[in-house]
């Protein structure tokens, strides 16, 4: 009868110290998860492929609009307006950012 107990109080114990062991490491996860996401979203964006891709689909986007007639363009602008906001000026070219800020003083 102690055998028995002993073998259910161990079965206990492995399940009691599996569960505070996977509810430990949803709470690192909880706690490191967004800081890590937050880390890979920075370097990601500093990365040379995501700023060429940004520069070529905003070239596009300018060539676009450029191609586009009078009725097209002003629903074209808010759409160029929308990509270019989301994009650090610094980071643009000079061509861009004056395309940029002739679109957004309207002109």
């Amino acid at each position: 009868m102690k055998i028995f107990f002993s073998v259910i109080g161990s079965i206990l114990a492995i399940i009691a110290l599996s569960w505070a062991l996977a509810a430990g490491d949803f709470a690192f996860q909880s706690f490191w998860k967004p800081k890590y996401r937050q880390l890979d979203n920075q370097v990601f964006k500093q990365s040379e492929q995501y700023n060429d891709g940004m520069v070529r689909d905003l070239e596009g986007l300018q060539l676009e609009y450029i191609n586009a007639d009078a009725d097209h363009k002003q629903a074209i602008r808010a759409i160029v307006l929308h990509r270019f906001s989301v994009y650090p000026d610094e980071k643009m070219p000079a061509n861009l950012q004056n395309f940029y800020n002739q679109l957004r003083s309207g002109k």
